[in-house]
């Protein structure tokens, strides 16, 4: 029962939609963001893999502020996991839920609200038990890093 357990909840992995995002590099030259409130400890996290900004601890030294919100999250149905559990986990399933993911950059006293749709999908499938992308944060980062380059 602890094995099966076990792989019923390795077996996933996430995907970043558009296919693009998936490869891209940050190019520009980061600038230093003081994130003004740090109780939200996954949306920081989300921001620092998306490699947008410098991070610092002293908001005198900082280009800018940051105000993150919390993460909106939409759910997607899960019927589709009947299917893979009727197989098995040979068919793999996609569950493609949708990510909210706002925060306020605070310039000169100049605030630019940036709200972003993140697009990242869970891959149910038995052999991605072997796959090394379950970390939502840095798949969530990617998604940042497209929205927030093709938003400027």
């Amino acid at each position: 029962m602890f094995l099966l357990a076990a792989l019923c909840s390795s077996c996933y992995c996430y995907k970043i939609y558009p296919k693009e995002y998936r490869k891209l590099e940050n190019k520009n030259p980061k600038r230093s963001a003081y994130i003004v409130d740090k109780s939200l400890k996954k949306e920081l996290k989300i921001l620092s893999k998306s490699e947008l900004f410098v991070i610092v601890e002293d908001s005198t030294k900082a280009d800018l502020k940051i105000k993150l919100y919390p993460l909106e999250k939409s759910f997607a149905c899960g019927q589709p996991l009947m299917v893979s559990m009727l197989t098995i986990g040979q068919l793999p399933v996609i569950l493609p839920d949708r990510y909210s993911y706002h925060f306020d950059e605070i310039e000169n006293g100049k605030i630019t609200e940036r709200k972003m749709e993140l697009r990242i999908a869970q891959r149910i499938w038995f052999w991605d038990m072997f796959s090394f992308s379950k970390r939502f944060e840095k798949k969530a980062g990617k998604a940042v890093l497209g929205e927030y380059q093709l938003s400027r």
